[in-house]
């Protein structure tokens, strides 16, 4: 009797665990191409735009990395320069699942603070308001 229920909510842990981490995959991926889009600077180089990635964390192991891509021909430093970034970040973040979203290039502060340019300030906004509830309809659909 015991071990049937044992079985039956390790199997439930799974599914909720499996469509957790589809609806994030499919979220950091959105905020992700929207931070790419909706930054308003001129990025001549494509390399700031490039370096823009993000990546979901379960208990410090990466689930999916998003974005790193060469956005243009030229990008190469940047998708480099953000993943190495966002690897060196990695082992600094809490337990559970995490989503971490940087732009890898170290002037995008720069961009933001000083030309008043967004690169990732608005995708930020967008995570807080959006973030919780999307973990409502996981729940939900649970």
């Amino acid at each position: 009797q015991k071990d049937v229920l044992d079985k039956a909510i390790v199997k439930r842990q799974k599914q909720i665990q499996a469509a957790l981490i589809y609806r994030l995959t499919a979220y950091v991926e959105e905020l992700v191409n929207d931070a790419k889009l909706s930054g308003a600077y001129n990025d001549q180089t494509s390399n700031l735009r490039s370096s823009i990635g993000g990546v979901l964390l379960y208990n410090k192991q990466a689930i999916t990395y998003e974005g790193f891509e060469e956005v243009a021909v030229g990008g190469t430093v940047g998708k480099n320069k953000g993943l190495e970034y966002l690897n060196s970040l990695i082992p600094t973040m809490r337990d559970g699942y995490v989503i971490l979203l940087v732009a890898g290039m170290n002037y995008a502060s720069y961009v933001e603070e000083i030309h008043n340019l967004n690169v990732l300030s608005l995708t930020e906004m967008k995570n807080a308001r959006e973030l919780p509830q999307i973990l409502k309809e996981v729940i939900d659909e649970i």
